[in-house]
């Protein structure tokens, strides 16, 4: 039997109500800026699939975006990094006198990068080039992401979420600063991967810890990694291979602090630093960590308390125990700064009140700068969801490779609870976020395949 008038008329009415309502959540879509997430997933998911040799398109297209970016867009060093730049033009033409500044006479550590940096300055005299070699490092990472992402969960999941990588603003925007971000990272992941290899050989601890000491010369978060592979090696600890363990993990740290406390003595030796890569202040940090007032960020007015470690165990000890439901909220605070917001603040703002002319048109920076920093947020947040969802929907299975790094992103936690933070300073931790948000995406691939199959069998 046929359909009735009156039913027709309601079947017309829900289609109608259904357009109605889908126009309202377009709107909603475009006027909160979602709609270029849901456009950018839906090309990732769409173009993914299709593109030959992956890889390498997905490193020459990583390659050629950021080129673009800092050809188009020159930002100036800032801050530490303009501090580090000079010293390392100073270093080039043979002249130390910059470790006679209180910033690497105290923190004597950032030395390394500033060597890196003088070396290259010195053969080629270019600035350019380290932000090519940056450009390059960072593109390695978004090969990074697909290929340890493909390893844990598929082939489809691993190239969505490296092509979200490959394109999320943060640190698309933090290629034009020539930070000390970007090559150690890169060293401490390619270390990462002799530690989560299956059948690893005791070669593969001494590689990865040159790999991740070197790293640690270059930028000093070696520690998170350094935390967790004791950690994974605790979990992961057969009976019957105890000594066998002991022995390789004891070599393991043996190689990482004997390559950083030569490369401390050397700069000493040589001159180059008196303080060596040592922290002569390691308490700076929680000062700064605690203060309720700036939610963990740095603070000139800080440096008042930078006179002697009593005084600075003091303030620590104030700050954080005389009153702990403030302390909690600060907490929060550094949570929902550090871990949820990927703020591009520093980077864009010298670039708010600009505009440029196009054929005709005044466009400001303002105005496209709002909707980069939308989507930016939100591409984090998808991210982020489905590193929850996989790790909870893989929870009685999660491998080798995946517990690893989401032990880093554990102590990380706990390590940035205490200390200062800045948006940046997450730069390290997105790697092992988006290679595991592969797993959310993977598990909603297959729901979404289960579904297609059983309308299928029932349509069949």
């Amino acid at each position: 039997m046929g359909l009735s008038f009156s039913n027709k008329l309601s079947r017309v009415f829900i289609f109608i109500s259904i357009l109605i309502f889908s126009l309202v959540f377009f709107l909603y879509l475009c006027s909160n800026n979602f709609i270029y997430l849901v456009i950018l997933l839906f090309l990732s998911f769409l173009f993914s699939n299709k593109i030959k040799h992956f890889g390498f398109t997905l490193f020459f297209v990583s390659f050629l975006v950021r080129l673009v970016f800092i050809i188009v867009f020159k930002f100036p060093q800032l801050d530490d990094f303009s501090t580090l730049l000079d010293a390392s033009h100073m270093f080039a033409r043979g002249d130390y006198s910059f470790n006679t500044w209180f910033h690497f006479h105290t923190w004597g550590y950032q030395t390394g990068f500033v060597i890196y940096q003088g070396i290259l300055l010195k053969l080629f005299h270019s600035e350019f080039l380290l932000k090519l070699l940056n450009i390059i490092y960072t593109s390695c990472l978004a090969f990074f992401i697909y290929k340890v992402g493909r390893k844990i969960s598929d082939e489809k999941s691993a190239r969505v979420v490296s092509l979200l990588y490959m394109i999320f603003p943060f640190h698309i925007f933090l290629n034009s600063i020539m930070a000390n971000h970007h090559l150690a990272t890169l060293l401490m992941y390619l270390g990462i991967l002799f530690l989560i290899k299956k059948k690893k050989c005791f070669k593969d601890y001494v590689l990865s810890a040159i790999l991740i000491s070197l790293g640690n010369i270059i930028r000093p978060e070696g520690i998170i990694v350094v935390c967790s592979f004791l950690i994974y090696e605790f979990f992961l600890l057969d009976k019957n291979k105890i000594f066998n363990t002991i022995i390789r993990v004891c070599s393991f740290l043996l190689v990482y602090f004997i390559i950083g406390y030569s490369a401390s003595f050397l700069v000493i030796k040589t001159g180059v630093n008196p303080s060596g890569l040592s922290n002569k202040d390691p308490l700076w940090k929680f000062i700064l960590g605690f203060n309720y007032n700036t939610c963990g960020y740095y603070e000139d007015s800080d440096s008042m308390y930078q006179v002697n470690r009593e005084t600075e165990i003091n303030i620590i000890k104030e700050r954080a125990l005389s009153n702990l439901p403030r302390t909690g909220k600060l907490m929060l605070c550094k949570i929902d700064r550090f871990w949820l917001q990927s703020d591009l603040g520093m980077e864009t703002e010298q670039y708010q009140d600009r505009s440029f002319n196009v054929f005709g048109y005044d466009i400001k920076m303002s105005s496209i700068l709002d909707k980069v920093i939308s989507v930016n947020g939100y591409i984090y947040i998808f991210v982020f969801t489905m590193f929850l969802v996989g790790i909870f929907i893989n929870r009685k299975r999660l491998s080798n490779e995946s517990l690893f790094l989401l032990i880093m992103c554990v102590v990380t936690f706990f390590v940035f609870l205490l200390i200062e933070i800045q948006p940046r300073y997450a730069y390290f931790i997105h790697i092992s976020i988006f290679i595991l948000s592969s797993l959310g995406i993977k598990f909603i691939y297959d729901f979404i395949s289960k579904l297609n199959i059983k309308y299928l069998k029932k349509v069949l």
